[in-house]
């Protein structure tokens, strides 16, 4: 891996996701997920009681706007002002209302008003807290702003497959005029994450942003989880919360509450 290069601070972590605001829903397929995923974060909604959530992490907002749409006053959390920025433009075409805040999630609860319902923390976020004192302080925050029997709703990559079959091509996606490749490179303890953004018609150079990601094991987040407070804590494969497989789930989602 090619130290040199690293983006590991927050400040650069900023500029990793200012980088790709322009191109980010594009890549992800923004449009389309709304009918797929609605259903299964309705009945989080319902069976939980969530009325007020942080979506921590939240991008261009797919799931703050999501929440909104079911009836939550959602506050949406990012560390990239042009991430929030093109959530708010979401949120107006819309017509839905998301609070925005431009934060490191290390800081989250002097920015917050608690208690919230729930926290989701999705799109792999928690993989950017590169230290095991960072990954504690985040979920510490956490706890501080949801009440009593509150949820922690949270999604990464399944990295213990991905150890295994160490792909360096992860996905090659044409939309809208570009072409977005993102790719892993593995270091002893660290991935180095690359996305590279190549302009169809050639006008312009390709523009390629790397940042540093923490490949988090089921085990070592359960072991934090439970060291921060929360109890009662389930794992699943995906958002649509079928049985985790180590070996063959993508992801691994966490449900958890606060003690």
């Amino acid at each position: 891996m090619d130290r040199t290069t690293d983006l590991t601070q927050p400040e650069d972590i900023t500029l990793f996701y200012d980088r790709l605001a322009g191109g980010y829903d594009s890549m992800t397929g923004f449009e389309g997920r709304f009918v797929k995923e609605r259903p299964f974060f309705r009945l989080l909604v319902d069976n939980h009681g969530i009325r007020t959530a942080v979506d921590a992490g939240a991008g261009t907002g797919f799931h703050s706007l999501l929440l909104a749409q079911l009836g939550v006053k959602v506050t949406a959390v990012d560390i990239s002002p042009r991430m929030l920025d093109v959530l708010s433009h979401h949120a107006a075409t819309m017509g839905l209302w998301v609070k925005t805040v431009a934060s490191d999630l290390t800081d989250l609860a002097t920015h917050l008003t608690p208690p919230f319902d729930a926290v989701f923390t999705l799109g792999n976020t928690l993989a950017h807290c590169l230290t095991a004192g960072a990954r504690a302080s985040v979920l510490n925050g956490f706890q501080k702003v949801l009440r009593p029997g509150g949820i922690l709703f949270a999604q990464i990559l399944n990295y213990r497959k991905i150890l295994v079959a160490r792909e360096e091509i992860l996905n090659i996606k044409e939309a809208d005029g570009y072409r977005f490749t993102r790719r892993y490179d593995y270091g002893e303890t660290l991935i180095r994450f690359t996305i590279t953004r190549e302009d169809l018609s050639g006008r312009t150079a390709p523009d390629v942003a790397r940042v540093d990601l923490y490949p988090l094991l089921e085990t070592e987040f359960e072991t934090t989880l439970r060291a921060t407070g929360f109890e009662d804590i389930q794992m699943f494969g995906s958002t649509s919360m079928d049985p985790y497989d180590a070996n063959r789930s993508n992801d691994l989602v966490i449900l958890a509450h606060r003690s």
